[in-house]
Formats: C-alpha cells, sequence, structure tokens
C-alpha cells in the first residue's frame, strides 16, 4: 500500500509521522487473520509534490511501488490519480477528493464527504452565504477552490474565495473582502488548524479579533477538522491558553470534526507506544 502526502515539504504533515502510522496499520493487520485474509501487507511512504503540476506528474511512478493506493491528499490530482489507478486496476482510498467524480471504479471514499458534512451544518443554521479564505500553499488552494465549487452546486452563494498567508496586511485584506461581500455569514477556513500550530489561522482569526468580527456577526468554521478526530474532551490546547487575543477570537470557531467516543488520538498514540508497538521517542501530544 503506498501513503501519499506532501510530507517532505508540509511542516505540520510531516508532523503525522506517515512511516510510523504505515508501520503501525501494516503490524495490526498483519496479527489479525480477519482482516489480512492470509495475505502479508506492507506500506511504502510515498512523497507527493507541494505544486499541483508536480504532484499530478509524481503520480505516474506509484504504479511501480504499489498494489493500492492512499491519497493524494491535493484534490485538484483526484481525477488523474483515479484515472490512473482505474487504468492500473488498483484501489485508490481518498479522503480528501471533493465531488463526485464518475467513472473513477477503483476510487474510495472512506469516510463522510467534508463538504456534504459542511453543508448539513450550514443548512441547519440556514447561513446561507460563505466565504472561503485558504492559506497559499498549492494544496489548500485547491480545497478552497474545490470547496467553493461543491457548495455552489449544491445552492450555496459562495460570494469569496481569497488567499491569507502569514503577514497581518494579507489577512486583514482578506477580512475585507468578506466584510465588503453581502451577507456573509460563514467563513470557512481553509489552512491548518492553529490548535495545532497552524501560523496562518493564527493570524487570520487575531486580525478578525482587531476588527471586530468575532463578537458573533461572522462565524468561523476550520476545514481540516472535518477530515479527522480533533481531539475536544479535557484537552488543554497551549496556544489558546497562552494568547489572550486569540482565546477571545476563539469564541467565534464553530469547530465540526469526527467524533472517536472510545479513546482520542492522543490517548490511542499513548497505549500503543506502551505496548512498544511504536518508537519509545515519539511523543503522543506532539504528533
Amino acid at each position: 500500500v503506498g501513503v501519499m502526502g506532501p510530507w517532505t515539504c508540509d511542516p505540520l504533515l510531516a508532523r503525522a509521522l506517515p512511516e510510523v502510522a504505515s508501520r503501525l496499520a501494516v503490524a495490526r493487520l498483519n496479527r489479525d487473520p480477519t482482516f489480512n485474509e492470509g495475505y502479508w501487507w506492507d506500506a511504502v511512504v510515498l512523497t507527493e509534490a507541494c505544486r499541483t503540476p508536480q504532484a499530478v506528474t509524481g503520480l505516474l511512478n506509484a504504479e511501480r511501488y504499489a498494489t493500492g493506493l492512499v491519497g493524494p491528499l491535493n484534490p485538484a490530482t483526484c481525477g488523474a490519480a483515479g484515472l490512473l489507478a482505474a487504468a492500473w486496476n488498483k484501489p485508490l482510498v481518498s479522503w480528501a477528493c471533493l465531488g463526485d467524480i464518475e467513472g473513477l471504479d477503483t476510487l474510495v471514499i472512506p469516510m463522510p464527504e467534508p463538504t456534504g458534512v459542511l453543508h448539513a451544518v450550514l443548512r441547519f443554521f440556514r447561513w446561507a452565504h460563505v466565504a472561503v479564505v485558504s492559506a497559499p500553499q498549492d494544496l489548500w488552494r485547491e480545497v478552497g477552490q474545490g470547496l467553493a465549487q461543491e457548495l455552489r452546486a449544491r445552492g450555496l452563494p459562495v460570494t469569496v474565495v481569497t488567499v491569507a498567508g502569514v503577514q497581518e496586511d494579507e489577512a486583514r485584506e482578506a477580512l475585507r473582502r468578506v466584510q465588503r461581500a453581502d451577507s456573509v455569514r460563514v467563513v470557512v477556513m481553509c489552512m491548518h488548524s492553529v490548535l495545532l500550530g497552524g501560523e496562518e489561522q493564527r493570524v487570520l482569526l487575531e486580525k478578525a479579533e482587531e476588527m471586530g468580527m468575532t463578537d458573533g456577526t461572522y462565524v468561523f468554521i476550520p476545514y481540516d477538522a472535518l477530515t479527522f478526530p480533533l481531539p475536544y474532551h479535557h484537552v488543554p490546547y497551549p496556544v489558546l491558553a497562552n494568547n489572550t487575543k486569540l482565546r477571545r477570537a476563539y469564541d467565534a470557531v464553530l469547530t465540526v470534526t469526527i467524533d472517536s467516543p472510545n479513546l482520542t488520538f492522543p490517548e490511542a498514540l499513548r497505549q500503543a507506544k506502551e505496548a512498544y508497538e511504536i518508537p519509545a521517542h515519539v511523543d503522543p501530544t506532539q504528533v
């Protein structure tokens, strides 16, 4: 199984430790006859380029390394990856693909589509007008543009699609565009969560607090938390404890995430560490 992602050029995704995660997954798979059905599984980590064109061309080499693929993480490459996987007759399991792509017989979406979940939340609260603010990296730009297209296809007016990096003036200009737009109620942030160390989101929320946008006028929804279980039960996040402005701004953030009722991610990782399934130096709080 090839595990694809921009592991070498995205510092936060590198902290996911794909090599460790892959080894842990296949070790458990190989121990369980109800899953492995007599096969011996192995995993190889395949690096996905951060620029979209290079990520597409890099897919051509994947056939040589794996009989099945997990990824890619860039939604713009899903069409090409899906067509190649179908031609190779290899399963492609990706949670990052946006929209229903026809003709991709071997593409598997392993979880509820984030756009569908987000649409259900927006519809429940009757928040129709949406703005999308993305981090400047190709991965997040593609997520933002794809999300806007999917929401528009579902009948929601997405009036602003813009980019904001770590510079304060970028965040200010993006938020001014939101303010100038008509009737925007929700800002979807397509970037790494500030709780995990995302600098773009920290700058954006702090600037929103300065501009008086976190008083209930706008709701800020982090997109990335829709794709994994963000721990929320009795979990301290130092970035909030140590930053009063960010803590005030975070009152305007609505986080929608996958529930993990039995174990939080750090707890599961800690158990694996105690069972000597992963290296002793791995710190669950840093992964």
